[in-house]
């Protein structure tokens, strides 16, 4: 089977006093890992390349929140898909909290359907907005960066985007190179913001950022189609533990 890409919208309601917020996405984590087959869990923890991302929104009125997953492997995306569309209720030991499964919805996207979004359009868009709904960041010089370089951004997503797309290869560092140099900020409005995994504090970003690519309408559309991936793959690191989630916007 093909890859293709998939995204799995979870909503979900809860009782008590406590309100969710983003940095209960790790905790997701743990359930989806202990809730999927051993032998797969294991993998997975022992994959340095995680073929999913996922994370918590929060609705702030109220006992509800959204768990989203991005699947873009197909080998085990299978399994994850099952169990997650089997859930009815989710178990957060650590809090104490039992949340009921109101809602799932999983949509699918062939990599044909996806890349004609760029690639037979009459222009290429040049103009994207990234909105980071979850703080992000990238590891930069032994630290963590508090500012999202383009370099940092594609690198980020080339590493995945080229597990998804298996027989075209971005890994190279003059390609990298080129999409960064025709790729600027132009526009940003961020804030520093903090994720807690179990002890450690990471510090890194939220907010939205402006995007212009210029350069060969070739180049353009393949740029487009790699920010728009960030959608399902996040940006920065710990994105399977809720980091770096994105919403990524084309502005024509």
């Amino acid at each position: 089977m093909k890859n293709m890409l998939q995204k799995i919208v979870v909503q979900c309601k809860y009782g008590g006093e406590q309100k969710a917020n983003y940095n209960w996405g790790s905790l997701f984590h743990g359930v989806l890992l202990q809730a999927l087959p051993p032998e797969i869990a294991d993998t997975l923890h022992q994959s340095r390349l995680r073929p999913f991302s996922q994370y918590v929104l929060p609705r702030p009125d109220d006992r509800h929140l959204t768990w989203i997953i991005g699947l873009w492997d197909t080998g085990l995306a299978g399994y994850i898909v099952q169990t997650v569309m089997s859930m009815n209720r989710i178990e957060l030991q650590q809090k104490g909290i039992t949340l009921e499964v109101v809602e799932v919805q999983r949509n699918t996207q062939s990599v044909q359907d996806y890349f004609s979004r760029f690639f037979t359009s009459s222009t290429p868009c040049r103009r994207y907005e990234v909105e980071f709904l979850t703080p992000s960041t990238h590891k930069q010089n032994g630290g963590y960066a508090l500012f999202p370089g383009t370099e940092l951004i594609i690198n980020s997503i080339i590493r995945r985007y080229s597990a998804f797309v298996q027989d075209v290869s971005l890994e190279d560092a003059e390609a990298i190179k080129q999409i960064a140099r025709h790729t600027r900020i132009v526009r940003y409005a961020l804030h520093s913001s903090v994720y807690y995994l179990e002890n450690i504090k990471i510090t890194g970003y939220m907010g939205r950022l402006t995007l212009v690519i210029s350069g060969p309408e070739q180049l353009a559309r393949l740029t487009g189609a790699l920010l728009c991936f960030a959608e399902y793959c996040g940006l920065g690191v710990k994105t399977a533990l809720g980091m770096g989630a994105v919403r990524v916007k084309q502005i024509n």
